[in-house]
């Protein structure tokens, strides 16, 4: 992916990053769909504001343009900043799936208490977030954030 001048960043893979009863959710969820053969791994979570930032800018700054990857302009306006999303592809198909595939692992993930961006108006059809979340973060979320980072902010939806 470009995202303007410089290297693209590098997706953060660590689930521990994740709230944890959205990390559990997420890997029991990852296990069903693997014993389906899906197999299904977690192609981001955790997202910094300077990988958003780079993110916001693909689409905007390269030329020629490339299609936009998100509309949030800062991290703190997506579920990845808050440790409670993920985006979730085939390791075999990588970025080639198809919606029924995509379909198939969100029926096995909302079994597991997720929301899928594919049931959205504007589908972001590899996106999971925790179940308890709207679909995008409140301004009530972000003065969580100030006041007590994310840790605050899995307390208030449920998912510490």
């Amino acid at each position: 992916m470009s995202a303007g001048a410089g290297a693209a960043p590098k997706p953060d893979r660590d689930l521990a990053k994740l709230a944890p009863r959205f990390r559990a959710a997420v890997e029991a969820a990852l296990a069903e769909c693997n014993a389906a053969g899906l197999d299904a791994y977690v192609y981001e979570g955790y997202r910094s504001e300077e990988t958003q930032r780079a993110y916001y800018a693909r689409g905007r700054t390269v030329i020629p343009p490339e299609r936009p990857v998100t509309n949030a302009s800062s991290a703190l306006f997506g579920w990845h900043a808050y440790g409670l999303a993920v985006d979730v592809i085939s390791r075999s198909l990588l970025w080639s799936e198809t919606p029924e595939w995509f379909a198939k692992v969100a029926d096995i993930f909302k079994r597991h208490g997720c929301k899928w961006g594919g049931d959205w108006r504007m589908r972001d059809l590899p996106h999971f977030q925790f179940g308890r979340c709207k679909p995008s973060p409140s301004d009530r979320a972000r003065e969580l954030w100030l006041e007590g980072g994310n840790r605050r902010v899995w307390e208030e939806v449920g998912a510490a």
